[in-house]
C-alpha cells in the first residue's frame, strides 16, 4: 500500500523526530524464533522421555499422558502461529509495518493465537490434575482436584470462545476503521479476568499435593523431598507471574507490534515450561531404572515413605462406602479383605534390622490396620494408587 506522495502508509505515524525505515528498521522477531524452537524442542524431549516411561518401563497409559501429548501438539501450534505473525511485523516498531500488514497480523493473533493458547493451557492443567487423581482415593482431596479442574474447564472454555465474538463486526478486532463503527466488549476486562483466574488456578495445582502428603508419617525434610517431586507441576506459576506483569506492562503501550513480541514469547515459555513440569514428576521410574544407585533412591527412605502413604490411604479408605465387590470408587481392582490379612500378617523379612513387615510396616501399623478391617468391610486400596506413588517417592 502506498500514500499519494509514493511513500509506504504505515500503521501508526512515528514519534516526533523519527523517520521510519521499511527497510533496515529495528526488529526484535529473532528472539521469538528462538525461544519457539528451543522451548518446543524441549519439551518434546522430556515429552518422548514421559511416554518412553509410560510404554516401556511402567508398561502403564494413563489419561494425563494423553492430555499433555494433545497440549504440546497445541502450544506448538501457538509457537507456529506467532512465527506467522513476524512475516506481517511482529517485531518491528508501528511505524514500520505496513498498514495492511498489521491487519493480518492482530487476525492472526486473535483467532489463532489467543484460541491456542486457552486450549493448550487447559490441558495441560487437566493433565497435571489428572495425574494427581491417581495418588489418593480421600472423597475431599478428589473432590478439591475436580473443583480446581472444573473452574480450570469453566473459564479458558468461554475465554477461548469470546475471542471470536469479542467484536461485532468481528473485523473491528483488527480493522481501525470497521472499529469506528463497530462495538466491542471490554476486551482488558476480559484479560484481566482470565489472568486472575488463571493465576489463582495454578496456585491452587501448586499447592494441592501438600494437602495430600500431609497426613503422611515420615520425617519432615523427606515429605518435603516427596512434596516438591508432585508439586513440579505447580512451578509454572512463577512463569504464569512473570507473563502477566509483562502483558500488563505493556498494555498501554500504542507501540503495539514491537511490545507485543516480548508477549508471545512469554506466552510460548509459559505453556511449554508448563509441559516440562507436568513432565518431570513421571520421569522418576525413567531415573531409577538406568540409574538406580543415585542416592535419592534410597531404597529405606522409599520404603518409609511408601509404607505411610499406604497407611494414609487405607485411613482414608475405611472412612469410605463399600462398593462392589474388588472395584474401588475409583474403579480400580483391589484386594478382598482376607487377603488383605494375610498382607498384613507377612512375617518380617529375614536378614532385615527393622521390625517392619516386608511391606515396611512396623508391628504397631499392622496392629491398627488389622483391628480398623475387622471393623470395616472396606477393601485395602487399590494396589495402582502405591504404584503411582512409588514414581514420585
Amino acid at each position: 500500500m502506498s500514500s499519494a506522495d509514493g511513500g509506504f502508509v504505515a500503521a501508526s505515524p512515528p514519534p516526533p523526530g523519527v523517520t521510519p525505515d521499511f527497510v533496515n528498521g529495528e526488529n526484535i522477531a529473532y528472539r521469538l524464533f528462538v525461544v519457539a524452537i528451543f522451548f518446543s524442542v524441549l519439551a518434546l524431549l522430556f515429552l518422548s522421555a514421559r511416554l518412553f516411561t509410560a510404554a516401556s518401563i511402567q508398561k502403564k497409559w494413563h489419561p494425563d499422558d494423553s492430555l499433555i501429548i494433545v497440549a504440546w501438539f497445541i502450544a506448538l501450534a501457538n509457537s507456529t502461529i506467532a512465527m506467522i505473525q513476524t512475516r506481517y511485523g511482529l517485531g518491528k516498531h508501528m511505524w514500520e509495518v505496513l498498514a495492511v500488514d498489521f491487519q493480518e497480523f492482530m487476525k492472526i493473533g486473535m483467532i489463532g493465537g489467543l484460541l491456542t493458547y486457552n486450549l493448550a493451557t487447559l490441558f495441560i492443567k487437566t493433565s497435571i490434575l489428572s495425574f494427581y487423581l491417581r495418588f489418593s482415593i480421600d472423597r475431599a482431596f478428589r473432590m478439591a482436584v475436580y473443583v480446581v479442574m472444573v473452574v480450570t474447564v469453566g473459564y479458558t472454555i468461554p475465554n477461548a470462545i469470546l475471542v471470536l465474538y469479542a467484536c461485532r463486526p468481528m473485523k473491528a478486532y483488527w480493522d481501525f476503521a470497521a472499529k469506528a463503527t463497530g462495538h466491542c466488549v471490554n476486551l482488558d476486562a476480559t484479560f484481566h479476568t482470565a489472568n486472575t483466574l488463571n493465576m489463582l488456578t495454578d496456585f491452587a495445582i501448586l499447592l494441592l499435593p501438600i494437602w495430600m502428603l500431609r497426613p503422611m508419617q515420615v520425617p519432615l525434610f523427606q515429605k518435603i523431598g516427596v512434596a516438591l517431586i508432585l508439586m513440579a507441576g505447580g512451578f509454572v506459576c512463577a512463569i504464569s507471574l512473570m507473563r502477566m506483569i509483562v502483558t500488563l506492562l505493556g498494555m498501554f503501550d500504542p507501540d503495539i507490534s514491537f511490545h507485543y513480541t516480548d508477549n508471545l514469547i512469554w506466552w510460548i515459555v509459559e505453556m511449554n515450561f508448563g509441559i516440562i513440569c507436568a513432565c518431570l514428576p513421571s520421569l522418576k521410574p525413567l531415573l531409577k531404572h538406568y540409574f538406580p544407585k543415585l542416592v535419592f533412591f534410597d531404597p529405606q527412605v522409599e520404603q518409609r515413605v511408601m509404607s505411610s502413604f499406604r497407611l494414609s490411604n487405607r485411613a482414608a479408605h475405611f472412612d469410605q462406602p463399600s462398593t462392589t465387590d474388588g472395584v474401588d470408587a475409583s474403579g480400580d481392582t483391589t484386594l478382598p479383605t482376607g487377603a488383605a490379612s494375610k498382607v498384613l500378617r507377612t512375617k518380617p523379612s529375614s536378614g532385615s534390622g527393622s521390625s517392619g513387615d516386608e511391606h515396611g510396616m512396623s508391628k504397631m501399623d499392622e496392629n491398627s490396620a488389622s483391628q480398623q478391617m475387622q471393623t470395616s468391610p472396606s477393601t485395602l486400596v487399590p494396589s495402582s494408587d502405591t504404584r503411582s506413588v512409588d514414581s514420585a517417592v
